[in-house]
């Protein structure tokens, strides 16, 4: 991928291209996004970039043997680690330990589609959208033995970890030893939605750039699903009607339905859910701006902004990261959400 296919951060990229050309590119990049916000096809396009035989002052050529090899996604020393799970997909003896090298094809073929796939669409495509992807040991272990080699071709070799804070103590553990003695000619691009979850040492070894997130004209000209989920919507707008009125029978249907949803889809609603109260509080401020409305969204948000306590948004946000965390321990369902829902109410 080159750079100039990507959509929005255009300060970066030509920041990234001068840290490359002036040899100031470190062994260890932390890429920081939104879900889906294109922190994936900037660390494509760097790692193009890096091994491009014709380097242009601003791209990648785009049609050197090299970049050929790059824009799909099948150079040598290109490597990708990303969650994974027993899947369909899998023959019995791979469902055992299963790694992302059993998954490059529907990876690649993912990314080719649209690198602005988000964590669901990845689960989706891999077929485990009911389970929670991992990094584990087996695949911190392939990430060494890769990288344990001289480049094939180019400069360098490129490891892209997509959601690194997936990994496993014990494979966290291994990733930290490769980040603080690299091998030779060894490029690390970490893709992060949570850098908050990684170890901090880890974190400490790369050099961390924010993306800054994508308009919704943006967001739409990546070409995924419109950025609003209608169901999540209706949701999130019924426990907090049911809240603001204080019908606790009106939660009843809402909390059903989460826990009715697979542990990733329960996992993305929390996610949505602290989106939407994000949105409610900008214009709760004045800040009708920053908080991107859809014209789907605009009028309840507006009412909701308009009627909710100004000490409810932080209540709320500590709620929802608890849950987060009980869905990811495979705590009852219908036990975390009925919860969430009755101390949604009491801060409401």
């Amino acid at each position: 991928m080159r750079f100039s296919e990507i959509i929005g951060n255009d300060a970066l990229k030509g920041a990234l291209v001068r840290m490359v050309r002036d040899g100031r590119l470190g062994h260890a990049i932390l890429f920081t996004e939104a879900d889906g916000g294109g922190a994936l096809p900037m660390a494509l396009a760097l790692a193009q970039y890096v091994n491009c035989q014709d380097k242009g002052e601003d791209d990648s050529c785009g049609v050197c043997p090299s970049c050929h090899k790059y824009q799909k996604l099948i150079h040598p020393d290109l490597h990708f680690a990303f969650p994974a799970s027993s899947s369909a997909l899998l023959s019995e003896s791979e469902k055992k330990a299963p790694v992302s090298d059993y998954f490059l094809p529907k990876f690649r073929e993912l990314a080719l589609a649209n690198p602005y796939f988000t964590e669901q669409d990845l689960y989706s495509q891999l077929e485990i959208e009911n389970k929670s992807g991992l990094i584990g040991v087996n695949e911190a272990k392939r990430i060494f033995e890769k990288l344990s080699l001289r480049a094939a071709e180019g400069e360098w070799k490129t490891m892209i970890v997509f959601l690194p804070e997936k990994m496993n103590l014990e494979a966290a553990n291994k990733l930290l030893k490769l980040l603080e003695e690299p091998p030779q000619g060894t490029l690390f691009l970490l893709v992060s939605h949570h850098p908050e979850r990684l170890l901090s040492t880890i974190r400490s070894r790369c050099q961390r750039i924010d993306l800054q997130p994508l308009t919704r004209e943006q967001r739409l000209r990546t070409g995924g699903d419109a950025p609003d989920n209608a169901e999540y919507r209706e949701i999130a707008k019924s426990l907090l009607e049911a809240g603001l009125s204080k019908q606790v029978l009106a939660l009843f249907p809402q909390w059903e339905m989460l826990a009715d949803l697979g542990r990733e889809n329960q996992r993305e609603w929390c996610l949505y859910m602290q989106n939407y109260l994000r949105k409610i509080y900008l214009v709760a401020q004045g800040l009708d701006g920053l908080a991107d409305l859809s014209s789907t969204e605009e009028t309840t948000i507006r009412s909701f902004a308009s009627r909710i306590k100004p000490t409810f948004y932080e209540k709320a946000f500590g709620l929802l990261d608890s849950t987060i965390s009980a869905v990811g321990s495979n705590v009852n369902a219908k036990l975390t959400f009925c919860d969430l829902s009755n101390r949604l109410l009491l801060a409401l």
